[in-house]
């Protein structure tokens, strides 16, 4: 898997995670959202 396609995966991943929380009724803000991204990425 290329960095492209882990990039893309991974985002998939959290867009469908904070959709299952939206669902339960946890909202994030969007800013927090934004920071819980970027710290879930791999440091290179």
């Amino acid at each position: 898997m290329n960095e492209c396609e882990f990039l893309r995966d991974h985002i998939s991943q959290f867009i469908t995670l904070l959709n299952d929380l939206n669902n339960v009724e946890v909202k994030i803000d969007d800013e927090n959202q934004t920071m819980l991204l970027l710290c879930s990425l791999p440091s290179s």
